[in-house]
Protein backbone atom coordinates (compact mmCIF):
# COMPACT_ATOMS: atom_id res chain seq x y z
CA UNK A 1 0.00 0.00 0.00
CA UNK A 2 2.46 2.76 0.43
CA UNK A 3 3.93 1.81 -2.43
CA UNK A 4 1.11 2.50 -4.20
CA UNK A 5 0.40 5.63 -2.00
CA UNK A 6 3.57 7.05 -3.60
CA UNK A 7 2.82 6.28 -6.80
CA UNK A 8 -0.39 8.01 -6.83
CA UNK A 9 0.91 11.19 -5.17
CA UNK A 10 3.92 11.37 -7.73
CA UNK A 11 1.59 11.45 -10.71
CA UNK A 12 -0.82 14.06 -8.85
CA UNK A 13 1.83 16.16 -8.56
CA UNK A 14 1.21 16.34 -12.66
CA UNK A 15 -2.37 17.25 -12.81
CA UNK A 16 -2.34 20.38 -12.15
CA UNK A 17 0.89 22.41 -11.98
CA UNK A 18 1.27 22.56 -15.85
CA UNK A 19 -1.76 24.27 -16.02
CA UNK A 20 -1.70 26.24 -13.04
CA UNK A 21 1.64 28.17 -13.71
CA UNK A 22 0.11 29.38 -16.73
CA UNK A 23 -1.77 32.12 -14.78
CA UNK A 24 0.17 34.30 -13.29
CA UNK A 25 2.65 35.01 -16.42
CA UNK A 26 -0.16 35.60 -19.70
CA UNK A 27 1.33 38.76 -19.75
CA UNK A 28 4.70 37.73 -20.26
CA UNK A 29 3.68 35.55 -22.72
CA UNK A 30 0.80 37.92 -24.51
CA UNK A 31 3.94 40.44 -24.48
CA UNK A 32 6.47 38.06 -25.35
CA UNK A 33 4.42 36.39 -28.32
CA UNK A 34 3.19 39.34 -29.35
CA UNK A 35 -0.61 37.52 -29.16
CA UNK A 36 -3.98 38.93 -27.96
CA UNK A 37 -5.59 38.75 -24.79
CA UNK A 38 -7.86 36.72 -26.68
CA UNK A 39 -5.34 33.99 -27.91
CA UNK A 40 -4.24 33.67 -24.15
CA UNK A 41 -8.19 33.33 -22.97
CA UNK A 42 -7.92 30.42 -25.61
CA UNK A 43 -5.03 28.63 -24.28
CA UNK A 44 -6.23 28.78 -21.37
CA UNK A 45 -9.50 27.10 -21.82
CA UNK A 46 -8.20 24.39 -24.13
CA UNK A 47 -6.75 22.21 -21.18
CA UNK A 48 -10.38 21.94 -19.87
CA UNK A 49 -11.54 20.91 -23.88
CA UNK A 50 -8.87 18.62 -24.13
CA UNK A 51 -10.30 16.83 -20.67
CA UNK A 52 -14.12 16.42 -22.21
CA UNK A 53 -12.76 15.53 -25.74
CA UNK A 54 -9.64 13.19 -24.28
CA UNK A 55 -11.07 11.09 -20.50
CA UNK A 56 -13.90 9.05 -22.64
CA UNK A 57 -10.72 7.32 -23.70
CA UNK A 58 -8.89 6.70 -20.78
CA UNK A 59 -11.14 3.41 -20.18
CA UNK A 60 -10.80 2.12 -23.80
CA UNK A 61 -6.76 2.44 -23.25
CA UNK A 62 -6.99 0.92 -19.79
CA UNK A 63 -8.90 -2.24 -21.03
CA UNK A 64 -6.65 -2.46 -23.56
CA UNK A 65 -3.33 -1.71 -22.33
CA UNK A 66 -3.80 -1.88 -18.63
CA UNK A 67 -3.80 1.15 -16.65
CA UNK A 68 -0.14 0.92 -15.00
CA UNK A 69 1.00 1.04 -18.60
CA UNK A 70 -1.76 4.03 -19.82
CA UNK A 71 -0.12 5.85 -16.92
CA UNK A 72 3.15 5.59 -17.81
CA UNK A 73 2.84 6.70 -20.96
CA UNK A 74 0.88 9.45 -19.85
CA UNK A 75 3.93 10.71 -18.17
CA UNK A 76 6.13 10.40 -21.10
CA UNK A 77 3.45 12.38 -22.98
CA UNK A 78 2.97 14.65 -20.34
CA UNK A 79 7.12 15.81 -20.50
CA UNK A 80 6.95 15.95 -24.43
CA UNK A 81 3.85 18.35 -23.85
CA UNK A 82 5.65 20.44 -21.22
CA UNK A 83 8.99 20.70 -23.69
CA UNK A 84 6.96 21.47 -26.46
CA UNK A 85 5.55 24.17 -24.93
CA UNK A 86 8.34 25.90 -23.39
CA UNK A 87 10.81 24.76 -26.43
CA UNK A 88 10.56 28.10 -27.89
CA UNK A 89 8.71 31.44 -28.10
CA UNK A 90 6.13 30.14 -30.80
CA UNK A 91 2.47 30.93 -30.19
CA UNK A 92 1.59 27.40 -32.17
CA UNK A 93 4.22 25.17 -30.12
CA UNK A 94 1.99 27.29 -26.62
CA UNK A 95 -1.23 25.82 -28.53
CA UNK A 96 0.47 22.30 -29.52
CA UNK A 97 2.16 21.81 -25.97
CA UNK A 98 -1.00 22.34 -24.11
CA UNK A 99 -3.05 20.22 -25.97
CA UNK A 100 -0.75 17.44 -25.47
CA UNK A 101 0.22 17.78 -22.15
CA UNK A 102 -3.86 18.16 -21.39
CA UNK A 103 -4.26 15.18 -22.87
CA UNK A 104 -1.99 13.31 -20.97
CA UNK A 105 -3.32 14.85 -17.49
CA UNK A 106 -6.73 13.58 -18.78
CA UNK A 107 -5.77 9.78 -18.29
CA UNK A 108 -4.48 10.40 -14.68
CA UNK A 109 -7.53 12.38 -14.08
CA UNK A 110 -9.64 9.28 -15.16
CA UNK A 111 -7.71 5.96 -13.96
CA UNK A 112 -6.11 7.19 -11.07
CA UNK A 113 -9.64 6.91 -9.00
CA UNK A 114 -10.29 3.35 -11.07
CA UNK A 115 -7.05 1.98 -9.41
CA UNK A 116 -7.90 3.16 -6.36
CA UNK A 117 -11.08 0.83 -7.01
CA UNK A 118 -9.26 -1.82 -8.20
CA UNK A 119 -6.19 -2.31 -5.56
CA UNK A 120 -7.31 -0.50 -2.77
CA UNK A 121 -10.79 -0.96 -2.74
CA UNK A 122 -11.42 -0.22 1.42
CA UNK A 123 -8.93 2.56 1.21
CA UNK A 124 -11.04 4.53 -1.75
CA UNK A 125 -10.81 7.66 0.35
CA UNK A 126 -6.73 7.68 1.78
CA UNK A 127 -6.48 7.27 -2.26
CA UNK A 128 -8.42 9.86 -3.73
CA UNK A 129 -7.51 12.09 -0.41
CA UNK A 130 -4.08 11.43 -1.29
CA UNK A 131 -4.32 12.51 -4.59
CA UNK A 132 -6.38 15.52 -3.79
CA UNK A 133 -4.48 16.73 -1.77
CA UNK A 134 -1.17 16.49 -3.63
CA UNK A 135 -3.43 18.21 -6.55
CA UNK A 136 -4.29 21.60 -4.51
CA UNK A 137 -0.87 21.57 -2.74
CA UNK A 138 1.06 21.31 -5.51
CA UNK A 139 -0.94 23.83 -7.25
CA UNK A 140 -0.52 26.85 -4.85
CA UNK A 141 3.06 26.06 -4.91
CA UNK A 142 2.82 26.04 -8.59
CA UNK A 143 1.40 29.43 -8.30
CA UNK A 144 3.80 30.93 -6.33
CA UNK A 145 6.78 30.73 -7.71
CA UNK A 146 5.62 31.15 -11.34
CA UNK A 147 6.60 34.77 -11.54
CA UNK A 148 9.55 34.36 -9.27
CA UNK A 149 10.47 31.97 -11.82
CA UNK A 150 9.79 33.66 -14.85
CA UNK A 151 11.90 36.78 -13.42
CA UNK A 152 14.76 35.18 -12.59
CA UNK A 153 15.21 33.36 -16.09
CA UNK A 154 12.23 33.51 -18.33
CA UNK A 155 8.66 32.67 -18.98
CA UNK A 156 9.12 29.34 -20.64
CA UNK A 157 11.47 28.07 -17.78
CA UNK A 158 8.78 28.80 -15.47
CA UNK A 159 6.65 26.73 -17.23
CA UNK A 160 9.00 24.00 -18.37
CA UNK A 161 10.58 23.16 -15.08
CA UNK A 162 7.42 21.08 -14.53
CA UNK A 163 9.02 18.48 -16.72
CA UNK A 164 10.92 17.23 -13.70
CA UNK A 165 8.22 15.91 -11.77
CA UNK A 166 6.84 14.50 -15.22
CA UNK A 167 9.83 12.20 -15.08
CA UNK A 168 9.68 11.91 -11.74
CA UNK A 169 7.33 9.71 -11.91
CA UNK A 170 8.05 7.56 -14.77
CA UNK A 171 11.02 5.51 -12.55
CA UNK A 172 7.90 4.96 -9.46
CA UNK A 173 5.35 3.69 -12.02
CA UNK A 174 7.60 1.53 -13.91
CA UNK A 175 8.75 -0.29 -10.68
CA UNK A 176 5.00 -0.60 -9.52
CA UNK A 177 4.41 -2.30 -12.95
CA UNK A 178 7.11 -4.58 -11.74
CA UNK A 179 5.65 -5.23 -8.44
CA UNK A 180 1.82 -5.23 -9.65
CA UNK A 181 1.16 -9.59 -9.97
CA UNK A 182 -0.86 -9.85 -13.58
CA UNK A 183 -3.87 -9.55 -13.72
CA UNK A 184 -6.02 -12.60 -15.01
CA UNK A 185 -7.66 -12.71 -18.69
CA UNK A 186 -11.14 -11.88 -17.81
CA UNK A 187 -10.21 -8.89 -15.37
CA UNK A 188 -12.13 -5.90 -16.80
CA UNK A 189 -9.08 -3.57 -15.88
CA UNK A 190 -6.36 -5.19 -18.48
CA UNK A 191 -8.10 -6.17 -21.40
CA UNK A 192 -11.25 -7.50 -21.73
CA UNK A 193 -12.60 -7.63 -25.29
CA UNK A 194 -10.94 -4.87 -26.88
CA UNK A 195 -13.92 -4.26 -29.29
CA UNK A 196 -16.28 -3.43 -26.59
CA UNK A 197 -17.92 0.19 -26.97
CA UNK A 198 -16.00 2.57 -24.57
CA UNK A 199 -18.34 3.59 -22.60
CA UNK A 200 -20.18 0.10 -21.85
CA UNK A 201 -18.71 -1.39 -18.88
CA UNK A 202 -19.23 -4.87 -18.01
CA UNK A 203 -22.58 -5.12 -19.65
CA UNK A 204 -23.47 -1.21 -18.03
CA UNK A 205 -23.93 1.62 -20.45
CA UNK A 206 -22.98 4.66 -18.23
CA UNK A 207 -23.94 6.61 -20.71
CA UNK A 208 -27.84 5.42 -20.59
CA UNK A 209 -27.67 6.14 -16.64
CA UNK A 210 -29.88 8.68 -14.66
CA UNK A 211 -27.11 8.03 -11.63
CA UNK A 212 -24.22 8.33 -13.56
CA UNK A 213 -25.72 11.76 -15.32
CA UNK A 214 -26.35 12.97 -11.60
CA UNK A 215 -23.09 12.34 -10.56
CA UNK A 216 -21.11 13.88 -14.07
CA UNK A 217 -23.34 16.84 -13.61
CA UNK A 218 -22.97 17.43 -9.91
CA UNK A 219 -18.86 17.71 -10.93
CA UNK A 220 -19.42 19.78 -13.84
CA UNK A 221 -21.28 22.62 -11.99
CA UNK A 222 -18.83 22.11 -9.06
CA UNK A 223 -15.83 22.58 -11.75
CA UNK A 224 -17.58 25.79 -13.54
CA UNK A 225 -17.96 27.47 -9.96
CA UNK A 226 -14.31 26.83 -9.30
CA UNK A 227 -12.88 28.23 -12.42
CA UNK A 228 -15.14 31.16 -12.60
CA UNK A 229 -13.86 31.73 -9.42
CA UNK A 230 -10.26 31.09 -10.15
CA UNK A 231 -10.25 33.59 -12.66
CA UNK A 232 -12.75 36.00 -11.23
CA UNK A 233 -12.80 36.48 -7.67
CA UNK A 234 -9.83 39.40 -7.23
CA UNK A 235 -12.52 41.24 -10.02
CA UNK A 236 -15.63 40.59 -8.12
CA UNK A 237 -14.09 42.30 -4.91
CA UNK A 238 -12.36 45.02 -6.24
CA UNK A 239 -15.79 45.92 -7.68
CA UNK A 240 -16.69 45.81 -4.41
CA UNK A 241 -14.10 48.19 -3.35
CA UNK A 242 -11.24 46.07 -2.23
CA UNK A 243 -7.74 46.79 -3.11
CA UNK A 244 -5.96 44.77 -5.74
CA UNK A 245 -3.31 43.88 -3.13
CA UNK A 246 -5.97 42.68 -1.45
CA UNK A 247 -8.24 40.87 -3.91
CA UNK A 248 -5.18 39.19 -4.84
CA UNK A 249 -4.64 37.94 -1.40
CA UNK A 250 -8.29 36.59 -1.34
CA UNK A 251 -7.79 34.47 -4.26
CA UNK A 252 -4.65 32.61 -2.47
CA UNK A 253 -7.09 32.38 0.39
CA UNK A 254 -9.20 30.38 -2.09
CA UNK A 255 -6.45 28.66 -3.13
CA UNK A 256 -4.97 27.56 0.47
CA UNK A 257 -8.29 26.84 2.10
CA UNK A 258 -9.14 24.25 -0.50
CA UNK A 259 -6.55 22.13 1.50
CA UNK A 260 -8.86 21.77 4.09
CA UNK A 261 -11.87 20.68 2.11
CA UNK A 262 -9.76 17.98 0.42
CA UNK A 263 -8.95 16.14 3.93
CA UNK A 264 -12.44 16.69 5.49
CA UNK A 265 -13.76 15.33 2.63
CA UNK A 266 -11.05 12.46 2.83
CA UNK A 267 -11.60 11.65 6.43
CA UNK A 268 -15.73 11.76 6.85
CA UNK A 269 -16.59 10.92 3.56
CA UNK A 270 -15.98 7.27 2.12
CA UNK A 271 -17.08 5.33 5.03
CA UNK A 272 -19.69 7.61 6.41
CA UNK A 273 -23.29 6.10 6.50
CA UNK A 274 -24.63 9.58 5.52
CA UNK A 275 -23.60 9.94 2.60
CA UNK A 276 -26.33 12.51 1.02
CA UNK A 277 -26.26 14.31 4.16
CA UNK A 278 -22.89 15.07 4.21
CA UNK A 279 -22.91 16.05 0.38
CA UNK A 280 -26.06 18.41 0.88
CA UNK A 281 -24.32 20.17 3.77
CA UNK A 282 -21.18 20.45 1.14
CA UNK A 283 -23.67 21.95 -1.66
CA UNK A 284 -25.41 24.21 0.84
CA UNK A 285 -22.07 25.51 2.63
CA UNK A 286 -21.29 26.47 -1.42
CA UNK A 287 -24.44 28.71 -1.49
CA UNK A 288 -24.06 30.56 1.41
CA UNK A 289 -20.08 31.21 0.14
CA UNK A 290 -21.25 32.04 -3.33
CA UNK A 291 -24.25 33.87 -2.12
CA UNK A 292 -21.90 35.94 0.47
CA UNK A 293 -19.58 37.18 -1.74
CA UNK A 294 -22.35 38.18 -4.10
CA UNK A 295 -24.31 39.99 -1.20
CA UNK A 296 -21.86 40.13 1.76
CA UNK A 297 -19.90 42.87 2.93
CA UNK A 298 -16.12 43.45 3.10
CA UNK A 299 -15.81 42.82 6.52
CA UNK A 300 -16.55 39.52 6.09
CA UNK A 301 -15.63 38.25 2.45
CA UNK A 302 -12.53 36.29 4.37
CA UNK A 303 -15.82 34.04 5.67
CA UNK A 304 -17.35 33.63 2.60
CA UNK A 305 -14.43 32.96 0.70
CA UNK A 306 -12.90 30.13 3.20
CA UNK A 307 -16.97 28.32 2.60
CA UNK A 308 -16.29 28.19 -0.89
CA UNK A 309 -12.43 27.23 -0.72
CA UNK A 310 -13.47 24.44 1.76
CA UNK A 311 -17.00 23.31 0.08
CA UNK A 312 -16.19 23.44 -3.68
CA UNK A 313 -12.40 21.64 -3.06
CA UNK A 314 -14.28 18.96 -0.66
CA UNK A 315 -17.22 18.18 -3.46
CA UNK A 316 -14.53 17.91 -5.92
CA UNK A 317 -13.23 15.06 -3.57
CA UNK A 318 -16.43 13.31 -3.19
CA UNK A 319 -16.93 13.49 -7.05
CA UNK A 320 -14.00 11.46 -7.12
CA UNK A 321 -14.58 8.83 -4.60
CA UNK A 322 -17.95 8.33 -6.35
CA UNK A 323 -16.21 6.80 -8.98
CA UNK A 324 -14.86 4.05 -7.30
CA UNK A 325 -17.87 4.00 -4.65
CA UNK A 326 -21.00 3.83 -7.05
CA UNK A 327 -19.45 1.40 -9.23
CA UNK A 328 -18.91 -2.26 -9.06
CA UNK A 329 -15.53 -2.79 -10.99
CA UNK A 330 -12.67 -1.10 -11.87
CA UNK A 331 -13.57 -0.98 -15.60
CA UNK A 332 -17.08 0.54 -14.75
CA UNK A 333 -15.36 3.38 -12.44
CA UNK A 334 -13.38 4.07 -15.43
CA UNK A 335 -16.13 3.92 -17.28
CA UNK A 336 -17.62 6.52 -15.60
CA UNK A 337 -14.56 9.02 -14.71
CA UNK A 338 -13.99 9.33 -18.50
CA UNK A 339 -18.07 10.11 -18.82
CA UNK A 340 -18.19 12.57 -16.10
CA UNK A 341 -15.10 14.18 -16.24
CA UNK A 342 -15.58 14.73 -20.68
CA UNK A 343 -19.45 15.82 -19.29
CA UNK A 344 -17.69 17.72 -16.04
CA UNK A 345 -15.25 20.00 -18.10
CA UNK A 346 -17.63 20.34 -21.12
CA UNK A 347 -19.66 22.26 -18.20
CA UNK A 348 -17.17 24.17 -16.85
CA UNK A 349 -16.03 25.72 -19.84
CA UNK A 350 -19.38 27.78 -19.10
CA UNK A 351 -17.53 29.21 -16.18
CA UNK A 352 -15.24 31.86 -16.96
CA UNK A 353 -16.90 32.34 -20.54
CA UNK A 354 -20.56 32.73 -19.12
CA UNK A 355 -19.30 34.93 -16.43
CA UNK A 356 -17.57 36.99 -18.79
CA UNK A 357 -20.31 37.15 -21.12
CA UNK A 358 -22.66 38.60 -18.37
CA UNK A 359 -20.15 40.65 -17.14
CA UNK A 360 -19.87 42.62 -20.03
CA UNK A 361 -23.65 42.47 -21.03
CA UNK A 362 -24.41 43.74 -17.75
CA UNK A 363 -21.25 46.17 -17.04
CA UNK A 364 -20.76 44.30 -13.46
CA UNK A 365 -20.15 41.30 -11.38
CA UNK A 366 -24.20 41.45 -9.38
CA UNK A 367 -26.06 39.79 -12.11
CA UNK A 368 -22.83 36.72 -12.89
CA UNK A 369 -22.81 36.52 -9.12
CA UNK A 370 -26.55 36.52 -8.66
CA UNK A 371 -26.42 33.56 -11.62
CA UNK A 372 -24.20 31.63 -10.23
CA UNK A 373 -25.40 31.75 -6.72
CA UNK A 374 -28.88 30.38 -8.55
CA UNK A 375 -26.47 27.64 -10.08
CA UNK A 376 -25.18 26.53 -6.83
CA UNK A 377 -28.95 25.89 -5.23
CA UNK A 378 -28.92 23.59 -8.37
CA UNK A 379 -25.94 21.59 -7.07
CA UNK A 380 -27.75 20.79 -3.62
CA UNK A 381 -30.40 18.60 -5.89
CA UNK A 382 -27.66 17.07 -7.73
CA UNK A 383 -25.38 16.60 -4.45
CA UNK A 384 -28.53 14.87 -2.81
CA UNK A 385 -29.19 12.58 -5.43
CA UNK A 386 -25.35 11.90 -6.77
CA UNK A 387 -24.61 10.68 -3.28
CA UNK A 388 -26.84 8.42 -2.61
CA UNK A 389 -25.36 4.42 -1.52
CA UNK A 390 -26.47 2.38 -4.54
CA UNK A 391 -24.06 1.19 -7.25
CA UNK A 392 -25.27 2.20 -10.48
CA UNK A 393 -25.85 -1.56 -11.72
CA UNK A 394 -27.76 -1.45 -8.76
CA UNK A 395 -30.09 1.79 -9.66
CA UNK A 396 -30.09 0.06 -13.40
CA UNK A 397 -32.06 -3.12 -11.52
CA UNK A 398 -34.47 -1.53 -9.23
CA UNK A 399 -35.03 1.00 -12.82
CA UNK A 400 -35.52 -2.31 -14.59
CA UNK A 401 -37.85 -3.78 -12.18
CA UNK A 402 -40.09 -0.64 -12.02
CA UNK A 403 -40.73 -0.75 -15.75
CA UNK A 404 -41.58 -4.27 -14.89
CA UNK A 405 -44.22 -3.59 -12.74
Amino acid sequence: MPLLIGAVVILALNLRTPLVAVGPVVGMIREDLGVSGSFVGLVTALPMLAFALFSPLAARLARLWGIENVLIGSSILLAIGIAVRSACPSAALLVAGTVILSAAIAMGNVLLPALAKRSLPHRVGLVIGAMTFTMSLSAAVAAAVAVPLAHWLNWRWSLGVWITTALLALPVWLYLKRQTPPAPPESPAYGQNPTQTPHAAGGLNVWASPAAWCISAMMGVQSLMFYAMANFLPSVLAEKGMSALEAGAYGSLFQAVSLLGVLGASALFAHSRHKQALGLGMALMLVAGIGGIWLGGLGTMWLWVTCVGISGSALFSVSLMLFALRTDSPQEAAALSGMAQSVGYTIAIFGPLGMGMLYDGFGSWRIPMGVLTAMMVGECALAWAATRAETLSQCAQAAEKRRRF
